[in-house]
């Protein structure tokens, strides 16, 4: 081999090892932080009534901490009280969780972790009450829905299952999968 082709070589050799040099040390360097997003407002200790499309009350919520994000005017809330007139406006749907997320337009309410919502009374003095991990409710549908698993009781009876289609204006339910129950008999 000529010295001519072994200084070749040496450079070929010599730049793929500064190129993989510089491959490993880019791949070491930590991203820069990225800037906090502020939200566009936060509430303490409030009580927040919203209008549906007609000007009339879609619900109202009570809680301590609510933050507006600022890029999709979502908000974000901390164990909020939720309130659902009923369609007849005779009582009305009482909601609790964890956490909640209400959509720009607020057509979506998502309650998270420890749900509880219950239904106003029927003329027999029961209320339905639905226990699960996760619900969207539609308030301008009058409408719940779970992927869950979820709990309704009514009075004494049970029933349990998974997936959950909720008619809040009818005040009729559809448990859609692996469902169980327990039916206690009705007093005359």
């Amino acid at each position: 081999m000529n010295r001519a082709a072994l200084n070749s070589l040496l450079l070929v050799l010599a730049v793929v090892l500064v190129g993989v040099a510089y491959w490993q040390w880019k791949l070491r360097q930590v991203p820069p932080a990225e800037a906090p997003q502020r939200s566009d407002y936060i509430l303490r200790e409030f009580e927040l009534t919203t209008l549906g499309q007609d000007g009339a009350e879609s619900f109202t919520v009570r809680g301590p901490y609510l933050q507006r994000d600022v890029g999709g005017r979502s908000i974000s809330l901390v164990q909020p009280r939720f309130s659902f007139p009923d369609a007849d406006g005779a009582g009305r749907w009482q909601a609790r969780s964890d956490a909640a997320w209400v959509s720009p337009k607020a057509d979506q309410v998502h309650l998270m972790r420890q749900v509880e919502m219950v239904g106003p009374a029927t003329p027999a003095g029961l209320r339905t009450r639905f226990e699960t991990e996760r619900m969207v409710v539609f308030p301008e549908a009058d409408r719940a829905t779970s992927g869950q698993r979820v709990t309704i009781t009514q009075g004494d009876s049970i029933l349990t299952g998974t997936g959950l289609r909720a008619d809040m204006k009818a005040k009729r339910f559809q448990l859609l999968n692996d469902v169980k129950g327990r039916y206690a008999p009705r007093s005359p």
